[in-house]
């Protein structure tokens, strides 16, 4: 097996087109096949996907079903049922995620930790995960590696080569940390910088982001903040009021003055018929449906008094991340399988998907308040997607703020 600086280095194996492909508002895309590779190219000749390990009908199936570019032969394409089962549990996905991302950084540092601190943080979530199942670290780490094989090649055929360096950037102000370069989490969600030494002719520096995903899942959520974070980039409070109604629920029903100490004593005992299913909980529940509900207005009142510009800038720079500066380019890579199946990934730019290019043209952007603690946000009429706050994991937790498809 060839080292992965002779990987780098080594010249492409030829490509061939394999299919042609449409979308039906950004046209003509193009499927190459070189080695283990799928590119998709746009109808200017931009590399926008890359697909490690996958056999061309998944491909299709996949650029089917996620981003509307059909093949005339296979619109209606079943993407493998086997990819839609993942675990629910909220602190398992923490260790997943973290695990993952130590991983794909360590197989990008060539196969070598970046410090003491990378390494203990694998280790300690690989130790969690092997309490979950003993196979599931070793499903992350399969994913990791197709993750940092389809990273690689999309950033060698957008221009950048031979890998200098590698920060682990997910925790706020590592970005700036590591390479100088002033980008929030809501601007830039990368979890690891690979700093290449070769880079674009119109790059200013030899920067690029890979926001990571780990999933079974065929959509994913692209957004997934704080309400505190969007509330500052807003300058405004969304989580006073939080923590006001969840400290009065506290005291009137006499629960424990820590928050998380209350949330863990009206779910109930694990693993027990009464675990989230009993009165306390579903009083718990409809409480934080209120809250919910409240913050929903109150952010939906805010986007209400926005320029319609200005809301386009938030919304493709928080929720589409896909900001047109681009101090730090990023790309977003989804790694599925492993273990039992084939790890295999898929890496995009971001900027190249139909809400980015619907929202930049639009004329006018504006929000609606849909069902529960959602918002929905229209262009030129048509809606986008869809924004919901809820409670990170029950009644009593911290709020986030999601965008979805």
């Amino acid at each position: 097996m060839k080292s992965f600086k002779i990987f780098l280095e080594s010249e492409s194996k030829q490509e061939n087109q394999t299919h042609e492909l449409n979308h039906h508002t950004k046209g003509k895309y193009t499927l190459h096949k070189s080695g283990d590779y799928h590119h998709a190219k746009n109808k200017y000749g931009e590399v926008t996907h890359t697909f490690y390990k996958m056999d061309p009908e998944h491909v299709i199936g996949r650029l089917s079903h996620e981003h509307d570019i059909h093949h005339n032969d296979s619109l209606k394409k079943k993407v493998d049922e086997s990819f839609l089962y993942e675990m629910s549990s909220s602190s398992v996905n923490i260790h997943r995620g973290g695990f993952n991302e130590s991983m794909f950084a360590y197989h990008a540092n060539d196969q070598k930790w970046i410090n003491d601190e990378h390494k203990k943080a694998a280790f300690h979530h690989k130790e969690q995960l092997d309490k979950y199942d003993p196979l599931e670290a070793r499903r992350q780490n399969d994913r990791a590696s197709a993750q940092h094989q389809s990273f690689v090649e999309h950033a060698k055929l957008n221009g950048y080569s031979k890998i200098k360096a590698v920060h682990l950037t997910a925790k706020p102000g590592d970005i700036e940390k590591h390479t100088g370069i002033k980008a929030t989490q809501q601007e830039n969600p990368s979890d690891v910088v690979v700093h290449f030494h070769n880079k674009p002719k119109i790059a200013e520096h030899g920067y690029l982001g890979a926001s990571l995903k780990s999933s079974s899942a065929k959509k994913i959520g692209f957004h997934n903040g704080g309400a505190g974070s969007i509330g500052k980039s807003l300058n405004i409070d969304l989580e006073s009021e939080v923590k006001k109604h969840q400290s009065d629920f506290i005291k009137k029903k006499k629960l424990p003055t820590v928050t998380s100490q209350a949330a863990s004593k009206v779910a109930g005992v694990k693993e027990t018929s009464t675990y989230r299913n009993n009165p306390a909980y579903k009083e718990a529940l409809s409480h934080a449906s209120m809250i919910n509900t409240k913050v929903r207005d109150k952010l939906h009142n805010h986007y209400s008094t926005m320029k319609s510009n200005d809301l386009k800038e938030h919304m493709l720079k928080t929720y589409v991340k896909a900001s047109t500066s681009h101090a730090l380019p990023y790309v977003k890579t989804h790694g599925t399988g492993g273990h039992e199946k084939e790890a295999s990934a898929h890496t995009e730019d971001p900027s190249d998907n139909e809400t980015y290019h619907a929202l930049k043209d639009a004329k006018r952007v504006h929000v609606e308040k849909s069902a529960g603690s959602l918002i929905s946000v229209h262009a030129d009429g048509k809606r986008m997607f869809g924004i919901q706050v809820k409670h990170n994991n029950g009644p009593l937790t911290p709020i986030k703020i999601l965008a979805q498809p």
